[in-house]
């Protein structure tokens, strides 16, 4: 909606990005359309401005997940770290299939958003824990972002 009403007022702009959130959006093969669409109707490139997938549904401090269900998961993509790589290697393909090269690429929203002290959602409470540390890239220190 947004690219729609910029499109009305005439604002020139180099890029275009779009955020993509599949427990919210549904399926991934629905993005590819939208994606194509700003592409061609406004002659530039196209990108993921914002993605994750978790990798596990547990959580890891003491705030619940906004996404530790079965029933909040993609179908195909489960809450594994093969399913997080999945997850942004499927991304990635929808994005690279942008004709005309107009899919640069992605960002993964939170990559090392991890559980921590001081990491947390409230600034000012340094134990508070957020809800998205199961969709980091970097769960440990041993652990390391998808390709």
């Amino acid at each position: 909606m947004v690219v729609r009403q910029r499109g009305r007022a005439r604002v020139k702009s180099d890029a275009t990005g779009l955020s993509y959130d599949g427990h919210r959006r549904g399926p991934l093969s629905d993005f590819q359309t939208p994606l194509e669409d700003a592409a061609s109707r406004y002659g530039e490139p196209v990108f993921v401005a914002e993605t994750a997938y978790p990798f596990t549904p547990a959580r890891d401090d003491s705030l619940g997940n906004q996404i530790d269900t079965s029933g909040e998961l993609v179908s195909g993509y489960p809450a594994t770290v093969a399913g997080q790589t999945k997850w942004m290697n499927d991304v990635v393909s929808i994005v690279e299939a942008v004709p005309n090269g107009r899919g640069p690429g992605v960002f993964y929203w939170e990559a090392t958003w991890t559980a921590g002290t001081g990491d947390g959602w409230d600034p000012a409470d340094a134990t508070s824990g957020n809800g998205c540390e199961n969709r980091a890239c970097s769960a440990t220190t041993t652990r390391r972002c998808p390709p």
